[in-house]
């Protein structure tokens, strides 16, 4: 049996990773993605990118990593989310700042495809952006399962034939049908947007390509009171809950 995990959106929350990451090690598993933004929100972003490097996990590049490249990047971010960037720039060392600015726009292995934001490569583009056009974004690769992150929202796509359907993605396993080209929107980790506040991974069964979401229950308010205490905007603290 060959089984991967996969998970998004860290955005320096520390606690939320390292509990997805306790709750992963009664798991085997022979690789473990993360779908970028590692950074970003969270008051923690050193801590979350070297636990991330320590055990081993893939990481794409997301938008907030590329936000840390340069003011174009940046001014893509409203006002908040930029002040953030920049003293994550302040707390990270020169050489964790070199491995997340050259993260891989997207990684194809064991047939899939992940990236953060939509097929094939893009770091910016959301997903419900090409609601009414999903036609064209699965014509955009072609693997026959692709895992994004980004919105922070989990629901996945199947297309068969041309013709793609929303499907729901609830906690527990999900038969991602064989013959069928599934898209996934994997969630989030640090910054869930989807009505549950726990931290949202992915492990998939290569085998038999049975997905199981995993929700984990975290310290939500460590968190949240450290975001405020460092100084970043309340309205990330108040947005975990």
């Amino acid at each position: 049996m060959t089984r991967i995990a996969i998970m998004s959106d860290v955005h320096g929350n520390f606690e939320a990773l390292k509990e997805v990451l306790a709750d992963l090690d009664g798991h085997a598993v022979d690789a473990v993605y993360c779908l970028g933004d590692m950074i970003g929100y969270g008051p923690q972003p050193q801590e979350c990118v070297d636990l991330l490097r320590g055990r081993g996990v893939e990481c794409t590049m997301g938008n907030h990593e590329q936000g840390l490249i340069n003011i174009h990047y940046l001014r893509g971010f409203n006002q908040p989310a930029a002040d953030v960037l920049r003293r994550t720039r302040e707390m990270i060392s020169e050489e964790t700042y070199q491995w997340l600015t050259t993260r891989p726009k997207s990684i194809v292995e064991h047939g899939c495809r992940f990236v953060h934001g939509l097929p094939p490569d893009s770091v910016t583009e959301y997903l419900w952006k090409y609601r009414d056009e999903m036609a064209g974004v699965f014509a955009r690769y072609g693997e026959a399962v692709c895992f994004v992150g980004h919105t922070h929202d989990l629901g996945r796509y199947t297309c068969l034939r041309g013709e793609p359907v929303r499907q729901p993605l609830p906690e527990g396993e999900t038969a991602l049908e064989q013959g069928v080209r599934h898209l996934v929107n994997i969630g989030s980790v640090g910054q869930p947007r989807d009505g549950d506040n726990r931290a949202k991974y992915g492990l998939l069964d290569l085998d038999s390509r049975v997905l199981t979401m995993r929700f984990i229950p975290y310290d939500i308010k460590k968190t949240a009171d450290l975001i405020v205490a460092r100084g970043f905007h309340r309205g990330f603290a108040d947005r975990l809950w």
